[in-house]
């Protein structure tokens, strides 16, 4: 991933986004805003974990590794794991997506490390029983000490109680918005 390039940065507040419905994701979204400072993109560093409490449970956070043009979960929170049934922290996503996700996934936070953007979905998540959830994600790219855009903060909220799933994720067709982070 290269740095950011000469481009101007792209003013963008909380109500530049007002399609982000959930309080949590507006909460992870403003503290990605305030870290990024003058920057386009923020240090990794400057995400506060004790800033985002009630979103915690539902953040998540990747890291792309150009060598093996792979991702990697380097954390999962709580409701997260829940959905998938396991610890997804330190997985590749081929080890968690089916074949027919796995290239969706992979070319939604692609985009938002080479663009770089912000990405908003909502829509439907499908589970191998077929049964369909309304959900909602944000992911905010992040800036290494070197200037390199590798990783990707997120959360994912779904509208149903977690603890009650006991089937494995096949899809989702989610409706995708993203935010052009420079000009």
């Amino acid at each position: 991933m290269n740095a950011v390039s000469s481009r101007a940065r792209r003013d963008i507040d909380g109500q530049s986004l007002p399609h982000v419905r959930d309080a949590r994701l507006q909460l992870l979204l403003d503290h990605w805003l305030d870290g990024r400072g003058e920057d386009a993109v923020p240090l990794r560093s400057a995400i506060d974990p004790a800033a985002l409490v009630s979103v915690l449970p539902n953040i998540w956070l990747c890291e792309f590794n150009p060598a093996e043009d792979r991702f990697r979960m380097r954390l999962a929170g709580e409701e997260i794991n829940k959905l998938y049934g396991k610890n997804i922290s330190h997985c590749y996503f081929d080890e968690i997506a089916n074949a027919t996700f796995l290239p969706i996934m992979n070319r939604r936070y692609r985009r938002i490390l080479d663009q770089p953007a912000i990405l908003h979905c909502a829509g439907l998540i499908y589970f191998s029983n077929s049964s369909p959830v309304v959900g909602e994600r944000l992911g905010l790219p992040l800036r290494m000490e070197d200037g390199r855009i590798t990783q990707i903060i997120g959360a994912s909220i779904y509208d149903f109680p977690l603890e009650q799933l006991d089937f494995g994720v096949k899809g989702e067709e989610m409706a995708e918005i993203y935010t052009p982070i420079l000009d």
